[in-house]
């Protein structure tokens, strides 16, 4: 019989949020990103630790539209609400 893991490391890694995956502890939300080098070795980068899950999918939303350029502030904001909502429905 195989011995119970003492990790308290848990993972939410829902093809919906990819790159990004939620790691999650006993006392918070930890957001991460996988990013890939030029000679395909995985990075994992930590976007930040929240206590609400809410918190976290902010956090990845954030970061997604930071992810290229825009030509205005609006486009950013437009776009940043939009993958805000998105995540959201996840957990409703």
């Amino acid at each position: 019989m195989a011995k119970p893991s003492k990790s308290n490391l848990r993972f939410i890694k829902d093809p919906q949020l990819d790159p990004y995956y939620i790691q999650l502890d006993d006392y918070c939300y930890i957001a991460q990103k996988s990013t890939f080098s030029d000679a395909g070795h995985e990075y994992q980068n930590t976007l930040g630790h929240y206590s609400t899950l809410g918190g976290c999918l902010e956090c990845i939303a954030r970061d997604d539209a930071k992810s290229k350029s825009y030509d205005s502030l609006r486009s950013f904001v437009e776009r940043f609400e939009a993958k805000t909502r998105e995540l959201k429905t996840l957990i409703k």
